[in-house]
């Protein structure tokens, strides 16, 4: 049996996951170290188990210009499902793209884009509000986000639905931009945004969660 931690080891863990390099998975791994598994969350919907699934991601323009963002999203949310949700099949991000090119749609034909790429349900990811920066020279992500599941299959009935007012990191602080490469820190931002959502439809190791809060100290 892998002994409790200490509080010398909690320092420890503490002290190296100081730098934001490490980020949430070198903390991760420091903590599984000292504690061993930890406790699981259970996830708050279980239907996407066995289903072919598309995600798909708005940015709402005037919230941030860069097009790229809604892509990045959507493409870590469905890499996080793929590898955690049990036989589920995620429908590529390049055909729920070449769908969106060549179709008319807004932003309430989630469920049309759904019955396009054939899914059986559609994981709508609506961002209202998006930032990285708290001022010119600090770095700070800020995101509003809504997550939807409709069900293709039962006439685009919504099944799920849940609201993330003001997701941030690093929750204490900003960072300044002269420490931290601004597309490097969108990257980290938008995969612990992703996590975020993603965690919503699997169970997951309490110790994530001790990650994200150990990284958001960090600087």
């Amino acid at each position: 049996m892998r002994a409790a931690a200490t509080p010398r080891s909690m320092w420890i863990i503490a002290l190296l996951c100081l730098p934001f390099i490490a980020g949430t998975t070198g903390c991760a791994v420091l903590y599984q170290m000292a504690y061993g598994d930890g406790p699981k969350v259970e996830a708050r919907f279980k239907g996407l188990q066995g289903k072919r699934v598309a995600v798909v991601c708005m940015v709402d323009p005037s919230a941030y210009g860069d097009g790229d963002t809604s892509t990045l999203i959507g493409e870590s949310v469905a890499r996080l499902l793929r590898n955690n949700v049990d036989k589920i099949d995620v429908v590529r991000q390049d055909k729920v793209a070449d769908w969106m090119d060549t179709n008319n749609w807004d932003d309430a034909a989630f469920i049309e884009i759904g019955r396009g790429v054939k899914a059986d349900m559609v994981v709508a990811i609506d961002v209202s509000a998006f930032s990285l920066h708290e001022s010119q020279t600090l770095l700070k992500g800020r995101a509003q986000v809504a997550t939807t599941v409709f069900d293709v299959a039962d006439d685009g009935k919504e099944v799920f639905r849940t609201t993330d007012h003001d997701f941030t990191f690093p929750t204490s602080h900003a960072i300044p931009t002269m420490s931290a490469n601004a597309r490097a820190f969108q990257r980290t931002f938008i995969e612990l945004l992703a996590e975020n959502i993603a965690k919503n439809f699997y169970d997951y190791d309490m110790k994530l969660d001790f990650a994200r809060d150990a990284a958001s100290y960090a600087h």
